[in-house]
């Protein structure tokens, strides 16, 4: 699969298969990413088995440490996806953990601040690849996803 920049890909997937997929051929092609995970970066570096100046990775989680953003603190995720933005020309944001947002702020906010990202994102040719487990999702929450996304990767009919 061909990511075109400036868009918004929405992976609904078990688990992370395809975006790890597409995120390891971006990386081969010198691309820089912030991965934004529900998951342990030690667990990520298994997974995605890159040079560290490619890929930077950010745990959702209350506790303290420099690879950690808390997961109540929206302005803090932003903080961090607009720093990496500003820095990274033709960057990509993953966000594996839609769900851990959404249990610590509410769906409504986490949908605007996705929104705000999707728009620095178009604005200077990055890439937003949000991948989410269908079970862990309400049916509308899932569709006002599927509206603002460019293109939806479903691994379900």
């Amino acid at each position: 699969m061909r990511i075109s920049t400036g868009k918004m890909y929405l992976f609904i997937e078990r688990v992370p298969l395809r975006t790890h997929q597409v995120l390891r051929k971006e990386l081969s092609q010198g691309r820089k990413a912030l991965y934004i995970s529900k998951n342990s970066p030690n667990l990520l570096r298994t997974q995605l088995d890159f040079d560290p100046q490619l890929i930077q990775m950010k745990w959702l989680t209350p506790r303290p440490g420099q690879e950690c953003i808390p997961p109540m603190n929206l302005a803090e995720f932003e903080k961090y996806v607009s720093r990496f933005l500003v820095e990274n020309e033709n960057g990509i944001i993953v966000l594996n953990g839609i769900e851990v947002l959404e249990k610590w702020n509410g769906f409504k906010p986490v949908l605007d601040v996705i929104r705000r990202t999707q728009e620095k994102v178009s604005c200077n040719g990055n890439n937003f690849l949000i991948s989410l487990d269908p079970k862990t999702q309400f049916s509308r929450n899932l569709s006002d996803l599927e509206k603002i996304s460019d293109e939806v990767v479903s691994s379900y009919a």
